[in-house]
């Protein structure tokens, strides 16, 4: 361990609880209740992965302790983002359940290398985590509100307006701090992730303009918003893997497919970045720089992206589901109040 792998896993960690921050400005969870309950359903997911890593339960490089940390820290918060109207006990409980269910079985996968039933030798190709955080945990969180219902008062106040630019551009901006910090190492590969982690947003954000204006005859700061996080979610996994021409055809795919998602999906953020982040998994075993598909002519990479992305959509969302059911359930004296 050197001091610049060091500094580079400190950069990752902080990288990441600035965008849980940011993305709490961008769902407009901004009342000072509302940051007590984020800082405890973040803290309870980053204490749940401390636990695993110090036991063993997940054995890994010292230098990824902290970023994993930080990521299942991340996680608590998206899977438990449409649970607003709901008790903190019953949020805390969502938190831990699914950061222990879901997360470190995914973040296993991905990080540890335990992966490869299609003989690839590459294990899953994703640089920043985003199968076990955005993929599993909007997974967990979409799950858990098809079930809820949740009120219409929250559905609407979700990504509108102006104001949710700036901190949606800020999280990208911190996406790319993200993405370098995991590189663990000032190499040949971080101008390539810089580049990539700059190409996908913006491109995505275009489409995702393109698109609204094309169905809607306008273009709005929630269409602008819409494509820019899935690009944002895009780039987590892909970056390192690409070239910019690739790159930027990542984007304009994530941002198309997901302007032109279900309004009551598009309202939700965590929905935005669970999409565009399956999206470029599985693009990645087939546009992967001389590992894709394109490239080897074989299928057995994106046969293994395929099947990661679809067990860890469906495993969080049949997670979501049942936390969802339970929590209608669940005995409460008194409820939060919706957003205005």
């Amino acid at each position: 361990m050197d001091g610049v792998s060091l500094g580079f896993s400190a950069l990752a960690i902080v990288s990441i609880l600035a965008v849980t921050v940011l993305l709490a400005f961008v769902e407009k969870r901004i009342a000072p209740g509302d940051w007590a309950q984020t800082v405890l359903v973040a803290g309870t997911g980053g204490a749940i992965v401390t636990i695993a890593c110090s036991i063993e339960l997940i054995v890994l490089p010292l230098l990824l302790v902290g970023p994993l940390a930080a990521l299942g820290a991340l996680f608590a918060t998206l899977a438990t983002s449409l649970l607003e109207t709901e008790s903190v006990p019953k949020r805390l409980v969502v938190a831990g359940a699914a950061t222990a269910i879901v997360f470190l079985p995914v973040a296993s996968t991905v990080f540890a290398t335990l992966f490869d039933p299609f003989g690839t030798r590459l294990g899953v190709i994703d640089l920043g985590g985003a199968l076990p955080t955005l993929v599993a945990g909007g997974g967990v969180a979409i799950g858990t509100a098809l079930v809820r219902r949740p009120p219409d008062a929250v559905l609407s106040s979700r990504a509108e307006g102006w104001p949710i630019v700036v901190p949606s551009v800020l999280v990208w901006f911190a996406t790319v701090g993200w993405v370098v910090g995991l590189e663990l190492a000032a190499d040949d590969m971080v101008p390539i992730i810089v580049v990539s982690a700059l190409v996908i947003p913006a491109v995505a954000a275009a489409a995702a303009s393109v698109v609204e204006r094309l169905r809607f005859r306008r273009t709005t700061a929630s269409g602008f918003v819409t494509g820019l996080l899935a690009g944002v979610a895009a780039a987590v996994p892909a970056c390192a893997f690409v070239t910019p021409p690739l790159a930027a055809a990542i984007g304009i795919v994530a941002g198309a497919v997901c302007a032109l998602l279900p309004d009551r999906l598009r309202a939700w953020p965590v929905a935005t970045l669970a999409v565009g982040a399956a999206i470029s998994v599985v693009l990645l075993g087939a546009l992967g720089t001389n590992i894709g598909y394109i490239y080897t002519g074989q299928p057995e990479l994106v046969l293994g992206q395929v099947f990661v992305t679809v067990v860890s959509v469906a495993g969080g969302g049949l997670v979501g589901a049942g936390f969802g059911w339970l929590v209608q359930r669940w005995p409460s004296r008194e409820r939060s109040l919706p957003r205005r």
